[in-house]
C-alpha cells in the first residue's frame, strides 16, 4: 500500500510528468536544491511498491484507451453502415460503402504467386498434360 503522497507521485508520472516535477507535485520541495529533489524523485521511482504501481497504472490507463478506440471505431462503423444501407444522397451512400469495403479488406489487391519456369519447363509440363488427354 503507497502513502497519499507516492500514490500522487504515481499518478502524475503516469501522466506523463517527468520524475522531478512529479515529486515536487507530491511533496514539500521548498527547502530542496534541483539535484536533491532529482535524486529523491530517482530514488522514489525505483521504490519496488512505486515502480510497480506506476506499472499497474499505466496498464489500466492503456487498457482504457484500447477500450475507448474500440467504442470510437464501433461507432464510426455504425455510422458508416447507417449511410451506406439508409436513405440518402446515393454519392454518400456509395463512399460509405466503398469506406467499408476498405476496412474489410474487400478492395485489397489479390496476391498472386509468380514461378519463374523456363521455356524447357514449361514445355515438359504442357506434354505431360497433353499425354493424359484421351
Amino acid at each position: 500500500m503507497l502513502t497519499a503522497k507516492q500514490e500522487n507521485f504515481v499518478e502524475l508520472i503516469t501522466q506523463g510528468t517527468c520524475q522531478s516535477s512529479a515529486y515536487r507535485g507530491a511533496y514539500d520541495t521548498q527547502n530542496m536544491s534541483d539535484k536533491t529533489v532529482w535524486e529523491e524523485a530517482s530514488r522514489l521511482r525505483r521504490h519496488p511498491k512505486v515502480s510497480t504501481r506506476i506499472l499497474e497504472l499505466a496498464e489500466e490507463k492503456e487498457a482504457i484507451r484500447r477500450l475507448q478506440a474500440v467504442s470510437r471505431e464501433e461507432r464510426v462503423l455504425n455510422e458508416l453502415e447507417r449511410i451506406a444501407f439508409g436513405e440518402g444522397p446515393v454519392a454518400g451512400k456509395l463512399k460509405a460503402m466503398e469506406l467499408l469495403g476498405k476496412h474489410i479488406g474487400f478492395f485489397t489487391p489479390k496476391k498472386t504467386i509468380e514461378i519463374e519456369r523456363t521455356a524447357e519447363e514449361l514445355l515438359d509440363e504442357i506434354y505431360k498434360k497433353l499425354s493424359l488427354l484421351p
